[in-house]
């Protein structure tokens, strides 16, 4: 099951990152919407791949 869960969340991440930066440059450091909505989904996918706590 957390192999699964991992796949959804790499698949949600790129589809995020295409719409993110469908109009702006890649490496654009200006602080928009997309940018900290992007942060945000690649802090969620790294949690996704962190080894669970026993």
């Amino acid at each position: 099951m957390k192999k699964q869960l991992q796949g959804i969340a790499l698949i949600l991440v790129s589809i995020m990152l295409m719409l993110g930066y469908g109009n702006a440059a890649f490496f654009d450091l200006s602080f928009r919407w997309s940018l900290i909505f992007s942060i945000i989904g690649i802090v969620g996918a790294v949690m996704a791949f962190l080894p669970d706590r026993k």
